[in-house]
């Protein structure tokens, strides 16, 4: 049976000496040694890293603003302290003071007819008593009313007087027709005057329409 290698005692081998020579420390790494993890270059030459979410400086006052590529605009300054708004006018939106609900030459919407005071005066005078009497019920201005209730005692003396007359005399009669046709260019004087918004007053019927048209109702 054959015997192998006898091992060897490592107090009996001699001495090696370290790779940079008998003069280097042991414990030191050669010159040439680099660490797998670093740079040749040195650290200058190393990249550096930077946070993604970093905040860019402030700009300074008075200056622009200019976005980057991880940053928000800054939200727009607050109005000034007292305004009522950006691009609103004092007053209302647009409006302006004195034409609220008015209309052209001064005249005003009706509370209740719906026309115009001078329409409404000048139509009362239409059919005579008949849409004098619609118009003082219906419209309550006391310039409207007032022409109303002197076109109703307008028409009814001119409507006794055209009923009466077949039944007078000669002469009556035809003293009774002038007076007809009196009443007949009365009516449109009073309904032209009516229409231009004029207070044309007739010497005993104003007087008594007056008196009425500053009452409530009939």
């Amino acid at each position: 049976m054959t015997e192998g290698p006898t091992p060897r005692d490592p107090r009996n081998e001699p001495t090696r000496e370290p790779l940079g020579g008998p003069d280097a420390p042991v414990d030191q790494p050669p010159a040439d040694y680099r660490p797998a993890d670093t740079t040749p270059g040195g650290p200058e030459q190393a990249p550096r890293w930077e946070s993604p979410g970093e905040p860019p400086p402030p700009p300074p006052q008075g200056g622009t603003w200019e976005p980057g590529p991880s940053s928000t605009p800054p939200p727009p300054p607050p109005p000034p302290a007292g305004d009522q708004g950006w691009g609103q006018q004092p007053g209302g939106y647009g409006q302006q003071p004195g034409q609220y609900g008015q209309q052209p030459g001064g005249q005003y919407p009706a509370a209740g007819s719906g026309m115009a005071e001078n329409v409404a005066s000048g139509l009362s005078y239409v059919l005579t008593w008949l849409t004098g009497l619609i118009f003082f019920l219906v419209d309550k201005r006391p310039e409207v009313r007032f022409h109303a209730m002197q076109s109703i005692v307008y028409g009814v003396l001119w409507t006794l007087i055209a009923v009466v007359r077949p039944y007078m005399p000669g002469p009556i009669g035809a003293l009774l027709g002038i007076v007809l046709f009196a009443f007949f260019i009365g009516w449109i004087v009073l309904m032209i005057q009516g229409f231009q918004g004029k207070h044309f007053k007739l010497p005993v019927i104003g007087d008594f329409a007056e008196q009425q048209a500053g009452r409530p109702g009939i």
